[in-house]
C-alpha cells in the first residue's frame, strides 16, 4: 500500500473562546482556511471545553461552497462524568450541526476527524465553528485547542 504525503499545518487556540448563551454558531478564531476547488485534505482536531450544567453544545464544520466529499466525524467525551454511555458522537456526510442538551458542568473535550474535497470549481472557506444549544449558560473552548490540516 502506498501513501499520499501532503502538506501539514498546525493552528492552536492561545486563549480562551466564549460564546454566551447564543445558539449563533461563532467560527473558532484561527480555525478557518481556504480550501482549493478539487483538493483535499484531512483533518483532526482537540477541542476541550467546558460548559454550564445547562445549555448543551452545537459544533459544526461549514464551508462556503458545496464540496465534493465531506465525511466528517465528531465526538464529545464527558470529563466529569465516569458513567458508560455518557459520550456521544456521529459521523456526516454533510455539513450540520452536531449538538446535544448536555448537562453536565464541568470540562470536557470534543473532538474531530474529516476527510474533505473542495468544490469542483470554486475555493471555499471552511470553519470550524460553536455554540450553545440553548440560550442558557455558555459555552468556552479552552486554550490549548489545536487544529491539525494535511492537504494533498
Amino acid at each position: 500500500m502506498s501513501f499520499t504525503n501532503g502538506i501539514v499545518t498546525r493552528n492552536r487556540l492561545a486563549a480562551d473562546q466564549a460564546v454566551a448563551a447564543s445558539t449563533a454558531l461563532v467560527t473558532l478564531s484561527d480555525f478557518s482556511f481556504n480550501l482549493g476547488a478539487g483538493k483535499v485534505i484531512t483533518m483532526t482536531a482537540f477541542l476541550p471545553f467546558s460548559v454550564g450544567a445547562t445549555g448543551g453544545f452545537k459544533f459544526q464544520l461549514t464551508s462556503a461552497q458545496t464540496l465534493v466529499d465531506y465525511q466528517v466525524g465528531w465526538e464529545v467525551i464527558d470529563g466529569v462524568t465516569a458513567a458508560p454511555g455518557s459520550d456521544v458522537a456521529v459521523d456526516l456526510v454533510a455539513s450540520a450541526a452536531f449538538a446535544n442538551t448536555w448537562a453536565v458542568a464541568g470540562n470536557h473535550i470534543c473532538r474531530l476527524n474529516a476527510s474533505l474535497k473542495g468544490h469542483a470549481t470554486l475555493a471555499s472557506l471552511v470553519s470550524v465553528q460553536f455554540a450553545c444549544n440553548s440560550a442558557a449558560n455558555a459555552i468556552t473552548i479552552l486554550k490549548g485547542a489545536y487544529l491539525e490540516l494535511a492537504q494533498y
